[in-house]
């Protein structure tokens, strides 16, 4: 028995096992990870509209298509005609410029005004801006508020360099 333990085939034998081993031990790891990687990224999903539309979008079963209207069918229905702001702004091509007022034409043709003050924060890239520095023309994001009367009361504007395509 000494004799196979210090024998050439022990070795080969004793490596090949060895070999395989950490092979499966990893490979089960392997699968740990994934497994808990799924769990949490299912628990996100079935939580997502609660965690960022609050509960009144969650059905009981977990989802939002689904039960009373559901997302779709329930409050697109209440709010529809009405030509709704986004309540966190608009984006699109300057039209004109005013002392404290921007007027912007966005993606569906239709004319937003953006109240500018002293606490809007101007960016293009990573310079600040003034709001003199705008032009006709420039694409513009802009973050704020929509007021009373419709005007978009803007505390960040982003302002994206033009680029020419050949």
């Amino acid at each position: 028995m000494k004799e196979f333990i210090q024998s050439r085939t022990f070795k080969i034998i004793a490596s090949i096992v060895g070999v395989l081993l950490i092979a499966i031990i990893s490979f089960g790891g392997g699968v740990a990870v994934g497994l808990r990687k799924a769990r949490f990224s299912e628990n996100f999903g079935r939580n997502y509209a609660q965690n960022f539309m609050g509960s009144r979008f969650q059905d009981g079963r977990g989802g939002m298509m689904n039960g009373r209207g559901g997302f779709a069918g329930g409050m697109m229905n209440q709010i529809e005609g009405r030509d709704l702001r986004n309540g966190y702004g608009v984006s699109g091509a300057v039209i004109s410029i005013t002392d404290n007022n921007v007027v912007i034409k966005d993606g569906a043709n239709k004319e937003n005004t953006v109240a500018v003050s002293d606490k809007t924060l101007i960016k293009s890239q990573g310079d600040n801006l003034k709001l003199s520095d705008l032009k006709v023309d420039d694409k513009i994001v802009v973050m704020g508020n929509p007021g009373d009367d419709g005007v978009v009361n803007a505390s960040l504007i982003r302002v994206f360099p033009n680029v020419i395509t050949n």
